[in-house]
């Protein structure tokens, strides 16, 4: 039944954002691109099997119930030797994101007075659309407890820091 849910989630943004377009430019459209991945594995795949560590096979045991396609992660040029050294004092303001164009949804990772604030927000009008569903994938609970629970691979509260 949650997994109905979650692919009707995914269709609804879907089919939103193929019918009201996108904005001509998002503000990470600039930023440098760090990790990307084309075609997001099935629900029950081991992807450490395959070359994958321990932050891609929680990403698949999280979001492939939502069919979320590939996605690309950008981060802000003005945190990119924080983020290169993996550091974990990054300034206030936009951060990293992590763009799903198949269900047209970013995560984004922001900072404020040094603790992360994450969102999920649509590609077509930049709007919110995280759930308040507790454990649900687009919940920001949901990526805050996997950020925290790679003890010194999401140092700072950014994950992918394999630059």
């Amino acid at each position: 039944m949650k997994r109905i849910f979650l692919i009707t989630i995914a269709g609804i943004i879907f089919f939103a954002a193929m019918t009201t377009g996108s904005f001509a430019e998002n503000y990470w459209d600039k930023w440098q691109k760090t990790i990307s991945l084309d075609i997001f594995p099935e629900c029950g795949v081991n992807v450490r099997g395959i070359g994958g560590d321990d932050i891609l096979q929680e990403t698949v045991n999280i979001y492939c119930g939502v069919n979320p396609g590939g996605y690309v992660g950008y981060i802000n040029p003005k945190v990119s030797d924080i983020y290169k050294k993996k550091g974990k004092n990054y300034p206030d303001g936009k951060t990293g994101v992590l763009v799903f164009k198949k269900i047209g949804a970013t995560f984004t990772t922001d900072h404020k007075d040094g603790m992360p604030i994450y969102d999920v927000i649509s590609i077509t009008d930049g709007k919110s659309i995280a759930s308040k569903e507790k454990g649900h994938p687009l919940n920001p609970e949901t990526c805050a407890k996997c950020h925290i629970g790679f003890g010194g691979v999401c140092k700072g509260f950014v994950c992918g820091n394999r630059m």
